[in-house]
This record gives structure tokens, C-alpha cells and sequence, in this order.
């Protein structure tokens, strides 16, 4: 292989992906964490109408879960 060969900038292109690439990769950290965040919501909505302390207490415990993983998919996620 010659060297012009082995720089060949559209096969350098090809095999490393440029930052906008990684772009699609990042909306769908997003949404997933956007997604856990609606289950962390939801969890918290039905610990308001658990019928025994522990069952809010699991309900809490599960929201905190959902909110934790958010974070660790997409740091940039906030809480709601």
C-alpha cells in the first residue's frame, strides 16, 4: 500500500466518525433520560395514593432510582 493510499482522506473519513456524528448518539442519551425522568414522575405521582407507609416509602425509593440513572445516561439532565 502506498502512502498516498493510506491517507486517503475519504477512507480516513469513513473510518472515523466526525463530531457531528456523535450528535445522534447524544439526543438519544437525551431522550432516554427524558423517559426515565417521566417514570421517576409517575413513581412519585402513585406514592401520593400508596395505601401504606412502605408502599410510598418503594414508590420514593423507585422515583429516586428512575432520577439516578436519568443522570448517569445524560449528566446535563436535571431533576424535575
Amino acid at each position: 500500500m502506498s502512502p498516498q493510499q493510506f491517507l486517503n482522506p475519504e477512507q480516513f473519513d469513513r473510518n472515523f466518525p466526525s463530531a457531528s456524528d456523535a450528535e445522534p448518539v447524544r439526543a438519544q442519551r437525551s431522550e432516554s433520560a427524558n423517559d426515565l425522568r417521566e417514570q421517576a414522575a409517575s413513581c412519585r405521582r402513585l406514592a401520593v395514593g400508596a395505601r401504606t407507609r412502605a408502599g410510598t416509602k418503594a414508590l420514593d425509593a423507585l422515583g429516586d432510582h428512575f432520577d439516578d440513572r436519568a443522570r448517569k445516561l445524560d449528566p446535563r439532565s436535571e431533576r424535575r
